[in-house]
């Protein structure tokens, strides 16, 4: 079992490297090409800055205060299907043992990360059948 409270920041190598790994994380986000075309004109150093806040209140110690749109209103008008969380999802992993973070961080993280797949998914389906859906003709 993993403890239950650590320093993030402190687990993964202080600020420096925890920016780091948000950077080339949002930097393969925006140049996949299954989920690439989600993050097409949003301000990647904004996302960066909004994940890392997301994380460090709410995961290990809490020890941070997130002040950006809940979960599901920040992605009420995406796209998002099941394939498109689970790519995220993935390239999540591979950074995380690439960056070598301590497994009960790695651990911590990928749950966090997976409880939010009810909440993006929900409001992400809504949105898909709303774009796919015939307009009605006057």
């Amino acid at each position: 079992m993993f403890p239950t409270t650590f320093d993030l920041i402190e687990e993964v190598g202080g600020q420096d490297r925890m920016r780091e790994m948000m950077r080339t994380f949002y930097d393969r986000l925006f140049d996949d090409a299954i989920v690439g075309f989600l993050f097409q004109g949003h301000d990647k150093a904004h996302l960066v800055e909004t994940q890392i806040q997301y994380l460090t209140a709410n995961l290990g110690d809490r020890s941070g205060t997130y002040s950006g749109k809940p979960i599901r209103k920040a992605h009420a008008h995406l796209p998002i299907l099941a394939g498109h969380f689970d790519r995220r999802h993935h390239l999540l992993e591979l950074l995380l043992a690439e960056y070598d973070v301590p497994d009960h961080v790695r651990q911590a993280w990928l749950e966090l990360d997976a409880s939010l797949r009810p909440l993006v998914l929900n409001v992400g389906a809504a949105e898909r059948d709303r774009i796919l859906s015939p307009t009605e003709e006057a």
